[in-house]
Protein backbone atom coordinates (compact mmCIF):
# COMPACT_ATOMS: atom_id res chain seq x y z
CA UNK A 1 0.00 0.00 0.00
CA UNK A 2 3.14 2.15 0.18
CA UNK A 3 3.25 2.16 -3.89
CA UNK A 4 1.62 3.93 -6.83
CA UNK A 5 -0.13 1.59 -9.28
CA UNK A 6 1.86 2.79 -11.65
CA UNK A 7 5.01 1.51 -9.78
CA UNK A 8 3.41 -2.06 -8.73
CA UNK A 9 3.04 -2.37 -12.66
CA UNK A 10 6.23 -1.46 -13.41
CA UNK A 11 7.57 -4.04 -10.46
CA UNK A 12 5.20 -6.67 -11.81
CA UNK A 13 6.96 -6.11 -15.92
CA UNK A 14 10.27 -6.34 -14.22
CA UNK A 15 9.45 -9.57 -12.32
CA UNK A 16 7.55 -11.18 -15.43
CA UNK A 17 10.34 -13.36 -17.04
CA UNK A 18 11.06 -14.90 -14.08
CA UNK A 19 7.44 -16.11 -13.38
CA UNK A 20 7.59 -17.15 -16.37
CA UNK A 21 10.14 -19.02 -16.17
CA UNK A 22 8.88 -20.22 -12.52
CA UNK A 23 5.64 -21.23 -14.54
CA UNK A 24 7.50 -23.01 -16.83
CA UNK A 25 9.86 -25.22 -14.60
CA UNK A 26 6.92 -26.35 -12.46
CA UNK A 27 4.91 -27.59 -15.30
CA UNK A 28 7.56 -29.61 -16.34
CA UNK A 29 8.47 -30.84 -13.12
CA UNK A 30 5.03 -31.49 -12.90
CA UNK A 31 4.58 -33.49 -16.19
CA UNK A 32 8.21 -35.08 -15.61
CA UNK A 33 6.95 -36.60 -11.91
CA UNK A 34 3.68 -38.16 -13.34
CA UNK A 35 5.30 -39.77 -16.48
CA UNK A 36 7.50 -41.65 -13.84
CA UNK A 37 4.64 -41.92 -11.46
CA UNK A 38 2.55 -43.62 -14.37
CA UNK A 39 6.25 -46.15 -14.87
CA UNK A 40 5.60 -47.30 -11.43
CA UNK A 41 1.74 -47.79 -11.26
CA UNK A 42 1.88 -44.96 -8.99
CA UNK A 43 -1.38 -42.89 -7.92
CA UNK A 44 -0.95 -40.53 -5.19
CA UNK A 45 -3.51 -38.83 -3.15
CA UNK A 46 -4.07 -35.98 -5.37
CA UNK A 47 -4.04 -37.95 -8.73
CA UNK A 48 -6.97 -40.00 -7.25
CA UNK A 49 -8.96 -36.81 -6.38
CA UNK A 50 -8.24 -35.65 -9.91
CA UNK A 51 -9.11 -38.62 -12.23
CA UNK A 52 -12.35 -38.52 -9.73
CA UNK A 53 -12.92 -34.86 -10.85
CA UNK A 54 -12.23 -36.04 -14.68
CA UNK A 55 -14.64 -38.66 -14.78
CA UNK A 56 -17.59 -36.82 -13.01
CA UNK A 57 -17.18 -32.96 -13.90
CA UNK A 58 -18.19 -32.63 -17.72
CA UNK A 59 -17.13 -28.49 -16.99
CA UNK A 60 -17.88 -25.70 -14.84
CA UNK A 61 -20.39 -22.87 -15.17
CA UNK A 62 -21.26 -20.22 -12.62
CA UNK A 63 -19.12 -21.86 -10.05
CA UNK A 64 -21.22 -24.68 -10.35
CA UNK A 65 -19.82 -28.11 -11.73
CA UNK A 66 -21.62 -29.88 -14.90
CA UNK A 67 -22.15 -33.59 -14.03
CA UNK A 68 -21.22 -36.14 -16.48
CA UNK A 69 -23.16 -38.83 -17.55
CA UNK A 70 -21.44 -40.88 -14.99
CA UNK A 71 -21.88 -38.47 -12.38
CA UNK A 72 -25.95 -38.23 -13.26
CA UNK A 73 -25.60 -42.38 -12.62
CA UNK A 74 -24.04 -41.53 -9.20
CA UNK A 75 -26.26 -39.29 -8.26
CA UNK A 76 -29.54 -41.84 -9.17
CA UNK A 77 -28.09 -44.27 -7.44
CA UNK A 78 -27.18 -42.48 -3.67
CA UNK A 79 -30.11 -42.24 -1.69
CA UNK A 80 -27.57 -40.79 1.23
CA UNK A 81 -23.93 -39.02 1.15
CA UNK A 82 -22.61 -39.11 4.44
CA UNK A 83 -19.07 -36.47 4.63
CA UNK A 84 -17.35 -36.89 8.53
CA UNK A 85 -14.73 -33.82 8.61
CA UNK A 86 -16.55 -31.51 6.42
CA UNK A 87 -14.10 -28.96 7.50
CA UNK A 88 -10.98 -30.41 5.88
CA UNK A 89 -12.64 -30.58 2.31
CA UNK A 90 -10.87 -28.93 -0.36
CA UNK A 91 -12.51 -27.46 -3.51
CA UNK A 92 -11.79 -30.30 -6.12
CA UNK A 93 -13.70 -32.58 -3.24
CA UNK A 94 -16.13 -30.31 -2.80
CA UNK A 95 -17.06 -30.52 -6.87
CA UNK A 96 -17.12 -34.22 -6.95
CA UNK A 97 -19.45 -34.13 -4.22
CA UNK A 98 -22.01 -31.80 -5.71
CA UNK A 99 -21.93 -33.65 -8.85
CA UNK A 100 -23.06 -37.24 -7.54
CA UNK A 101 -25.76 -35.53 -5.00
CA UNK A 102 -28.83 -34.27 -5.90
CA UNK A 103 -29.06 -30.53 -5.04
CA UNK A 104 -29.41 -29.34 -8.01
CA UNK A 105 -32.57 -31.47 -8.71
CA UNK A 106 -33.91 -29.85 -5.07
CA UNK A 107 -32.57 -33.44 -3.62
CA UNK A 108 -30.89 -32.06 -0.39
CA UNK A 109 -28.85 -35.85 0.63
CA UNK A 110 -25.91 -34.72 1.73
CA UNK A 111 -24.92 -35.17 5.68
CA UNK A 112 -21.77 -33.25 6.55
CA UNK A 113 -20.07 -33.28 9.94
CA UNK A 114 -17.28 -30.85 11.18
CA UNK A 115 -15.98 -28.40 12.97
CA UNK A 116 -14.40 -25.65 11.53
CA UNK A 117 -11.91 -25.22 14.80
CA UNK A 118 -10.37 -28.74 14.12
CA UNK A 119 -9.14 -27.74 10.55
CA UNK A 120 -6.08 -29.02 10.29
CA UNK A 121 -5.46 -30.09 6.88
CA UNK A 122 -4.28 -26.98 4.85
CA UNK A 123 -1.42 -28.60 3.42
CA UNK A 124 -4.03 -30.74 1.30
CA UNK A 125 -5.58 -27.32 0.47
CA UNK A 126 -8.50 -28.16 2.69
CA UNK A 127 -10.66 -24.80 2.49
CA UNK A 128 -12.20 -24.10 5.87
CA UNK A 129 -14.44 -21.92 3.96
CA UNK A 130 -16.46 -24.51 1.75
CA UNK A 131 -17.68 -25.48 5.73
CA UNK A 132 -18.76 -22.09 7.07
CA UNK A 133 -20.25 -20.92 3.94
CA UNK A 134 -22.61 -23.95 4.21
CA UNK A 135 -22.99 -23.52 7.95
CA UNK A 136 -23.65 -19.48 7.82
CA UNK A 137 -26.27 -20.44 4.89
CA UNK A 138 -28.26 -23.49 6.25
CA UNK A 139 -30.81 -22.68 8.58
CA UNK A 140 -31.11 -24.18 12.19
CA UNK A 141 -33.25 -27.56 11.88
CA UNK A 142 -36.28 -26.42 13.54
CA UNK A 143 -36.58 -22.91 11.33
CA UNK A 144 -35.73 -24.65 8.17
CA UNK A 145 -39.04 -26.31 6.15
CA UNK A 146 -38.89 -29.68 5.02
CA UNK A 147 -36.90 -30.08 1.77
CA UNK A 148 -35.08 -27.06 2.59
CA UNK A 149 -31.12 -27.16 3.93
CA UNK A 150 -30.75 -27.28 7.49
CA UNK A 151 -28.16 -27.37 9.42
CA UNK A 152 -27.83 -29.32 13.21
CA UNK A 153 -25.81 -27.92 16.03
CA UNK A 154 -24.61 -31.01 18.09
CA UNK A 155 -25.35 -28.88 21.60
CA UNK A 156 -28.47 -29.72 20.67
CA UNK A 157 -28.15 -33.52 20.63
CA UNK A 158 -29.01 -36.00 23.06
CA UNK A 159 -25.46 -36.55 23.58
CA UNK A 160 -25.09 -33.12 24.89
CA UNK A 161 -27.47 -33.70 28.16
CA UNK A 162 -25.60 -32.57 31.19
CA UNK A 163 -25.90 -36.29 32.31
CA UNK A 164 -24.36 -38.04 29.86
CA UNK A 165 -21.70 -35.06 29.34
CA UNK A 166 -20.74 -35.35 33.08
CA UNK A 167 -20.81 -39.59 33.26
CA UNK A 168 -18.05 -39.22 30.35
CA UNK A 169 -16.39 -36.92 31.78
CA UNK A 170 -15.98 -38.76 34.94
CA UNK A 171 -15.30 -41.84 33.07
CA UNK A 172 -11.87 -39.74 30.99
CA UNK A 173 -11.31 -38.21 33.89
CA UNK A 174 -10.10 -41.63 35.85
CA UNK A 175 -8.60 -42.90 32.55
CA UNK A 176 -6.58 -40.09 30.85
CA UNK A 177 -4.29 -39.23 32.64
CA UNK A 178 -0.25 -38.45 32.06
CA UNK A 179 0.50 -42.53 33.24
CA UNK A 180 -1.75 -43.42 30.40
CA UNK A 181 0.24 -41.28 27.80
Amino acid sequence: FFRTKEQILEQMKACCTAVEALVDLTLSFKQTFDAMKRDKNILDFDDIEHFALSILVKAEEDGRCVPTETALEYRSYFHEILIDEYQDSNLVQEYILSCISGEDEGRYNRFMVGDVKQSIYRFRLADPTIFLEKYDRFKPWEAAAEGEERKILLSKNFRSRREILDAANFIFANILSPEMG
